[in-house]
This record gives C-alpha cells, structure tokens and sequence, in this order.
C-alpha cells in the first residue's frame, strides 16, 4: 500500500462539519477581549517603559501577566476599549527574546501576544522620515530602531555614518515576534545609489536581513518599506517591527541538529563573525520562542508550562574547540536528565549574546550517514543527521521493509529554523519502483500555509530491502542543508486544536468551543472526540468527525481546510468565577491512541495564515461575573471643525443615570446626549474650531455597575473647516 499526497475531488474543499452540542442555557454575546497589536513589541533588558496595547473592549482591564516573573506589569496608566497604556519592568536577567503576553479583565482574558526582551537600547522612530531628504538621523551602534508602519504608503528611513571596512547587521523583526509587517530593507549611499537590498532573509522567514561591509566611510541611508508585491498584503493595524542594528555573529546552519541526551556531540556552526564567540551554550526553548508552527506538525514541541522565571531555564554549555570567521567548531556533553525536545543555540561574544537555530534533545539511537546501515528502524525511532553538502546531492539508505509493518520516514530541517532547504523523500523496492514520496507536510503557496519538510508513510506488502532517496525539491545543496531524518513504525494519524484561546462564559450563559481536525497524510478515518474535566455540564459533550471530511490547503493555495466540531459548553449558576482547567480528547477507532487537543497563540486569520503560532500550555473555562448591558454601533464619525453631527448607538440595559464617554476623543471635541432610550442612545458631538483635523479612534462607553459596556473601536475623522479654507484661498 502506497500513501502519499493526499488528492480530493474539488467538490470535497469546502466541507467543514458544524455539531452542536452541549447547554441548554442562553449563549452568551459578552464580547471577548482581544489585542490586535502591542507598540512597541519590546524592551530592553533593565529597563522600565510605557507599552500600548490596541484592540477592542479592553475597558474592564485588570491586570496584565507574562508568561515569566521577569516580566511585570507595573501600572495601569490608561483604559478604554481601543487601547491600554502601562508601565513594564523588565528584569536585568529576563531571557532574551520573545515573552507570551495576556490582558486580563472582567470580561475574560484576551488572547495572547508577543512582547520581546532585547539585549540593546531602543530608539523610536521619528515622523516625518519617508524620504531620504527626511531621513532620522541615527549613530552607528547597536540599538533597536523601535517603529510603526502608519498606513499602506508609510515608508520609514534612517541616516548614520559609516567607517570603511566595518561590519554591520540589520536585522527587521516583524513576523516572528508578533507583527504582521512584511517589508523590504534597502542601503543606499550618500547619492541614493543602492548599496544593498532583501526582502525575505530565506524561504521560511519573509522578514529583511542586511550584512554589509562598508567599503568607504561616510553618509549612508537604511529605508525600511512595506512589501507592495501583486497581491497587496496590508498588515491592517498590526505594523510595528524592532529594526536590531549591531555587529553581532550570525549563525546560519549547525550540523548536526540534534543529538541523544546522555552523549557527547561534536557541533560545528556555519555563519559570519564567529571568530567573535567567545562561548556557547544550549537553552531549553520557551513556548513563546518556538518557530512557526504549521499544521500537521512533525516537530517535538512542548506543551506544558514555561518557567517562570529565566534562571529556571535549563542550559547546557558547552566547549569551543575552534573558530574562524565562517566556522566554529564545539563540543557538548548532554546530561542523561536533560529534556527531551527543542532546545536553541546561543553564543556569546564581546557585545552580547545571539541566538541561532532550535536544536533536538532526543532519547532516540543517533547515527550519521555514514553510520546509518546500523540503524535498524525495526527495533525502536532512529535518528540520522544528514547532509547535502552540494548542488544536486542526493543521500540514498538502504531499509529492510516488513510485510505489514508500518513505516514512517521524515525530515526535521525547515522546522527548526533551517533557512532554505525543501526536503522529498522517495522510497522504491527491490525493483526500483517508486512506491512511496512525499515533499511537504503541508502544501500550499511558498510557505504561507506550508510547511516544506517531509512525512512520508508506506506499509510494505511483503518483506525486502527499500532504497529511500532524500534529495533537495530544487537541487540545492552546501553547508547549510542539514537535515534530521527520523525512521520509525507508526500509522498515519491526526492532531486537535482548540479556539478560541481565551474562552470565557458568564455565568448562567453558555458559549461555543471550536475543535479543529488537522490529518496527517493518509489519515483517513473517523475521529470521536469528547470533553473531559469541565465541573457543571448537564450532558456529556461528544462529537465525530466523519472520514470523508477534507483537511489541506483550498483552491487558491492560500487558506486551510480545516474541519471543526463545535460544542456549546455552560457555567451553570453553581460555579463561581473562577478558571476551570478541562481537556479536549480524541480518538480514531476502537482501542486506538487518545489524542490531546492543544490550543496555541494564533496571531493572523485562523484559518489562512501561519504567520505566527506558538503552542500553548493548557484549555481552560475562564467563568465570569455575568454582565448584560450592550453598546454597539458601525458607524463612522465625521466632524467638520466648528460644527456638530449626531450618532445613534444601540443599547442593551444601559439605566438612564449611566456615565457616559467618547473615549479617546481629539481636544476640542466635545458630545452631550441627545436622547436615551432602552434601545438607543443619540449623542451630538461636536468639534469647535481649534480641533486638529485627522483621524482617531474613539470608543462610546457606558459605566454599569463599575463595569463598562463599550463599542469596539470607531474612527473619528475631524476635517478642515471649508469656509476657513475659502477664505485662506
């Protein structure tokens, strides 16, 4: 039996199943708390700042936590439902990079984002700065560039002295530390001639990265601009990025990538500036700092939670044994005890400590290639560290096939930070007839929604040697395509998701939870699935997904199919506000292995982009004080200075005697009620002459019992007076 790519009739894309289940209590429409973007997206280590957090009802806000002691928030400065302003502290010794972030409130927890720890100081990027003629004047020294992309035409430059024959790293984080920008980077000289140019570092991370060695001293100008491609992405309101200049060493590729605990290993680094380290180490990987995650996953990931505080981060140091510019050469000896999974490789030099790419822990026999006809798969998983070490390279491994015995071959690269290479795996028998392939555990378009490493499965029918090749899809090859190949006996199977993150439900209400079907390969059965733990449902919560149901990537290549069985699930008057930790199980046939759903920090459309996701650690009912009152309205303020517009907004159970607010509203603009009734409430705002015009976002809010019930955010356009503009003609 061959599987492969799965194929589907197109009538099948859009299948999706809906079974509801659960509560006969009413479903409630408290809304959910939730940022789309946080400015900046870091701080320095050390150091206190004031953070913004943007979203919508984030009024009731009470606390905001990390996912990490080192990380505090200190005080509440501002509340409204459009944004937060407040105080962090960062510890002196918190873990570089990025943290997990969660506003909390008395609505329920918002979802989750990425607040990143830096090693250097920051600058804020200065308007006006889109042209070279306006370029912010920087110095040459490590910092963070700290910015915001205002609208699709913004366009951010900078100006600084050079010295002839230094090296200077400009590295954009955006995408993989909580924003939405894609962008390109561009040098130019003191005339605007282009000196050098990205935009995407590698085919997995679309983010720019410039190396530049000066050739002369003198003026020079980095512009920073959003991509502008033929699809015309926006990053909607989420457009912050930490511009890191600095001198520091840049680790391309380590070989091998992994290694077994208990054993010595011998490593070598291939990048830039490594004769610079003066030490190394392995870190255990935080939640927060995992790559991106692709559905269906092959790498270990580690769902538990993180530790608190950086001191409790195990780390494994270890021995340089040689260095020059372009290679180090180490030596690590993993403790028998060390955790297995993802750990990442750091070095230190003279200026600070950088990270490089995720390195596996693993309690599996390890071979080499040449090492690999020892490796017998029969036994238990094997692990071979290989290599295509030139242009059109191709590893060939001798496997001994066992009628009726499941196999299961796959490649760790591009999961663990491996810039470009794009594994296939083909596998023939004694004839030399291909009898199995796969290139990418998920396709899609480039790596939008996919995920170029490799999982092939194959049940042999008869006992007999298989030849598996592992070639590049293109036929690249150097130092920098290292790859884990794992052997085992295993079936296809299948992985659950959970959304939202931040499921909350009032109490005496119900709400919906959403389990996500993501099918390996081959994976074609049906799945039941159950809710276990939650205190108070009147009925037990099951579901199935049906086998014919399709999972992968739609028409256009740009968005996921993804099956999903909802539930609605209660918090009866019994329970107390309270969080309420459960598990979401599955199972695919009789006797067959129970799956744990997870959920996981999603940062874009859930079901169309992988542009940030990290695992996380538990599903919990979050139950809160229930809360009826309601404000809502789609409309679009716009005020001329000097005059007054009325808005209606619908009300819910807002008393006559409620407080009132425009949240966030522009100086000069003022409001009064016009009326109020159980359903309406209409305000005349009014903007006098001396309101700057421009464009905000305000919120209508109303204060209930201590509580405020808020529209999401609305724009509020305030334009120039036209008779003054008459008159000034």
């Amino acid at each position: 039996m061959t599987v492969g790519r799965l194929v589907k009739a197109p009538i099948l894309l859009f299948l999706a199943t809906l079974a509801i289940a659960g509560s006969d209590l009413p479903q409630s429409d408290l809304p959910r708390p939730w940022i789309d973007r946080v400015l900046p997206l870091g701080a320095q280590l050390g150091s206190t700042v004031t953070i913004e957090l943007h979203g919508e009802y984030l009024s009731n806000v009470t606390d905001v936590r990390f996912d990490t002691t080192d990380l505090r928030w200190v005080q509440t400065k501002e509340a409204d439902s459009g944004h937060v302003v407040g105080l962090v502290e960062v510890a002196e010794n918190a873990a570089l990079g990025p943290h997990r972030l969660q506003l909390f409130s008395q609505d329920g927890p918002s979802n989750s984002r990425l607040f990143n720890v830096t090693q250097f100081p920051a600058l804020a990027e200065a308007e006006p700065n889109d042209r070279l003629n306006q370029a912010q004047a920087i110095g040459l020294t490590p910092q963070i560039l700290d910015g915001y992309m205002q609208g699709r035409v913004d366009i951010d430059t900078y100006t600084f002295a050079a010295r002839k024959g230094e090296r200077w790293t400009f590295d954009v984080r955006s995408m993989e530390y909580g924003s939405h920008l894609e962008c390109e980077l561009t040098l130019f000289d003191a005339e605007g001639n282009r000196v050098a140019y990205n935009d995407d570092r590698n085919d997995i991370d679309e983010t720019p990265f410039i190396e530049h060695t000066f050739g002369d001293s003198g003026a020079y100008y980095l512009q920073l601009d959003q991509y502008r491609g033929p699809q015309n992405v926006d990053c909607g309101r989420n457009c912050g990025y930490m511009l890191r200049v600095s001198q520091l060493p840049l680790m391309e590729a380590v070989s091998p990538l992994g290694a077994r605990r208990g054993t010595t290993s011998r490593i070598a680094l291939v990048g830039s500036a490594l004769d610079s380290v003066e030490s190394i180490y392995l870190q255990r990987v935080r939640g927060a700092e995992n790559y991106r995650m692709t559905y269906p996953y092959t790498m270990p990931i580690d769902i538990g939670p993180a530790p608190k505080r950086s001191t409790d981060i195990p780390r494994i140091t270890g021995t340089v044994i040689s260095r020059s510019a372009g290679r180090l050469e180490a030596k690590l000896d993993i403790p028998p005890d060390a955790a297995t999974g993802l750990w990442r490789v750091w070095v230190k030099g003279p200026e600070s400590s950088t990270d490089g790419l995720s390195f596996e822990v693993s309690d599996s026999p390890e071979f080499s290639e040449a090492d690999s006809p020892h490796a017998d798969w029969r036994q238990s998983e094997v692990i071979i560290n290989g290599s295509l070490d030139s242009e059109g390279d191709e590893d060939v491994y001798e496997l001994k096939g066992v009628a009726g015995e499941p196999l299961q071959i796959l490649t760790l690269a591009a999961q663990l930070g491996l810039p470009l290479i794009d594994t296939v795996l083909e596998l023939y028998d004694a004839e030399g007839k291909l009898v199995a392939e796969h290139d990418d555990v998920m396709t899609g378009q480039g790596t939008v929604i996919g995920n170029p490493d490799s999982s092939l499965f194959f049940v042999p029918e008869q006992d007999g040697p298989l030849k598996l090749v592992v070639r590049d899809r293109t036929g690249r090859g150097g130092p920098t395509f290292q790859y884990r190949l794992k052997i085992k006996s295993a079936r296809p199977g299948f992985q659950l998701l959970v959304e939202p993150e931040n499921f909350t439900v009032p109490i005496g209400s119900s709400a919906e939870l959403a389990v996500l079907l993501i099918r390996q390969p081959g994976f074609e059965d049906d799945v039941e699935i159950w809710v276990d733990g939650l205190p108070g449902q009147a009925k037990p919560l099951s579901g199935i997904f049906r086998s014919d149901q399709f999972f992968g990537p739609s028409a256009d290549g740009d968005n996921i199919i993804i099956p999903e069985v909802r539930f609605r699930i209660e918090a009866p008057e019994s329970l107390s506000p309270g969080v309420f930790p459960f598990q979401v199980l599955g199972r695919a046939g009789i006797g067959g292995p129970v799956v744990e759903a997870h959920t996981s920090l999603w940062v874009g459309p859930p079901r169309k982009r992988n542009d940030i996701r990290r695992p996380l650690p538990a599903i919990a009912m979050h139950v809160v004080e229930p809360f009826d009152a309601r404000l809502s309205t789609d409309t679009r303020i716009t005020i001329e200075q000097g005059e007054t517009t009325e808005i209606k907004i619908d009300a819910k159970n807002i008393p006559e005697n409620a407080a009132l607010r425009i949240a966030n509203a522009p100086s000069g603009v003022s409001y009064r009620v016009v009326s109020l009734s159980p359903d309406q409430i209409v305000l005349a705002i009014e903007a006098n002459g001396e309101t700057k015009p421009g464009s905000t976002t305000v919120s209508v809010e109303a204060n209930v019992s201590s509580r405020w019930a808020a529209t999401a955010p609305l724009t509020m356009a305030i334009s120039a007076n036209k008779k003054n503009l008459t008159t000034s003609r």
